[in-house]
């Protein structure tokens, strides 16, 4: 590990990283992630970045997450979108250094096409099923003529792989 890197960042991927999984597992069993794991972000979020981000870099973060709550909202409403995947980039992007939003762009774009790639792959090869049977994101890859995705998957991999990076373990 890097010791030169800010302990706020180590203490983000700590507060963060739960979350995220709790965001991947919820949206591919149920293809919902539940509004309580956004607001117990976001308040995670409130609590640290108030006491390890000077207030500037505070306040820009928020402005950040609110953006991305409009943009993410809007584009549910022309039903690109899921709302709770909205709701969650919103409280990642609290997470998320402005200085970074590129290469986190980035990264997040690739960890969501690798995810849609695994998730078709193993669903065509079943070994997942006695697991994973009767999760929803499996169901409806299975019986439904709308191809929905499990987005919280990519996104869970872009936010613990962009925090990983930060604190120098990648």
């Amino acid at each position: 590990m890097n010791l030169d890197i800010a302990f706020s960042d180590y203490i983000f991927l700590a507060v963060a990283a739960p979350f995220a999984l709790w965001s991947a597992w919820s949206d591919l069993k149920y293809m919902k992630i539940p509004n309580i794991l956004v607001m117990l972000m976001t308040g995670a979020f409130l609590i640290s970045g108030a006491i390890l981000l000077p207030f500037d870099v505070f306040l820009w973060r928020l402005l950040g997450g609110l953006i991305v709550l409009v943009i993410g909202f809007t584009l549910f409403s022309l039903g690109g979108i899921g709302g709770g995947d909205a709701k969650f980039a919103a409280a990642m992007a609290l997470f998320i250094d402005h200085n970074h939003i590129s290469s986190f762009l980035l990264e997040l774009s690739l960890f969501a096409l690798l995810g849609v790639i695994l998730h078709k792959i193993i669903g065509k090869i079943g070994f997942m099923n006695p697991i994973t049977d009767n999760w929803e994101s499996w169901r409806i890859e299975k019986t439904s003529k709308v191809k929905n995705f499990p987005l919280g998957l990519g996104m869970t991999a872009a936010l613990i792989f962009y925090q990983l990076t930060v604190v120098g373990i990648f």
